[in-house]
């Protein structure tokens, strides 16, 4: 029985993201570094970096910046002056340490010298100057932001602390889902410090910084299309690799769909559907198999 030639031109992807980034509407706690002065640090003195995501210059007159050890109950501050503008860093210096001929941090827009952990701790953000108080503090009023960062903070946002920071990686905001954008801010705010933050080597700005913005959530895949030429009826082609990358997502699923009468899946091996939805577990690898039916 002769079998009938198909001609099967192009599969194209369909990717539609199902929520935009969780970008903050207030000032954020951006980046944390406790490891300043220590062995191989790249700079002297520990920071505290702020980052306005808003549109809106902020004041910051009587706003403070508070650290406890990751179990104390006691908290020491730092108050702020002047203002945040819209994608503006405001950089906080804090404490030196033993190494203070390494690197000085950029010029600070506040100074302290509060002596930060370079493994835990917590870190708050308050829109006023009175001290907070308790390993879990009972008035979180005035708190605009929260950071409990390494394994071992009695509080924090969300369902864990941050991942932990070292005496050569600071932890940060990430600008979209999971991710370090350079040049798009550091605003992703899903309130869940674990999910939040990134380890990664310090990076510390402040108000003379260029101001960033958040980008908008994106989805790649590369190449955009692929061409299968002519295939029997009722024989499978060769499958045919797609990378898909993803930038400034939110946690959300993903879906990904293909026009008849191609299909789609995560594996070589299947199963094929003509539309497929991404996990965020299956997002941290982006590649997808395409074939005819």
């Amino acid at each position: 029985m002769k079998q009938k030639l198909l001609f099967l031109s192009t599969v194209f992807l369909f990717l539609m993201p199902q929520a935009q980034a969780q970008i903050a509407n207030h000032v954020v706690i951006s980046e944390v570094y406790g490891g300043g002065g220590n062995s191989g640090a790249p700079y002297k003195n520990d920071f505290i970096e702020l980052y306005n995501p808003t549109n809106t210059r902020i004041d910051l007159t009587n706003w403070s910046v508070q650290y406890s050890s990751a179990g104390g109950s006691t908290w020491s501050k730092t108050d702020l002056t002047g203002s945040i503008g819209p994608g503006q860093y405001y950089l906080v210096q804090q404490a030196v340490g033993a190494n203070t001929s390494a690197p000085a941090l950029p010029a600070p827009d506040a100074t302290g010298t509060i002596a930060l952990s370079g493994t835990a701790g917590k870190v708050a953000l308050c829109n006023s100057s009175g001290l907070l108080a308790g390993a879990i503090p009972a008035n979180m009023t005035n708190v605009v932001d929260f950071v409990g960062f390494g394994g071992t903070a009695s509080y924090y946002e969300g369902t864990a602390t941050t991942v932990a920071p070292s005496n050569t990686n600071s932890v940060q905001r990430n600008s979209g889902f999971g991710q370090l954008i350079a040049g798009s801010g550091n605003g992703y705010d899903s309130n869940n410090n674990n999910a939040d933050f990134t380890a990664a080597a310090p990076k510390p700005q402040n108000s003379a910084s260029p101001a960033e913005f958040s980008s908008s959530p994106a989805i790649t895949a590369t190449p955009s299309s692929i061409a299968f030429g002519n295939v029997f009826v009722n024989v499978p082609s060769s499958t045919k690799s797609i990378s898909v990358s993803f930038a400034n997502l939110a946690a959300s699923d993903v879906t990904v769909m293909v026009t008849n009468p191609f299909l789609i899946a995560t594996s070589a091996a299947g199963p094929y559907l003509n539309t497929f939805t991404i996990t965020e577990a299956q997002r941290a690898s982006g590649r997808f198999e395409s074939k005819a039916p």
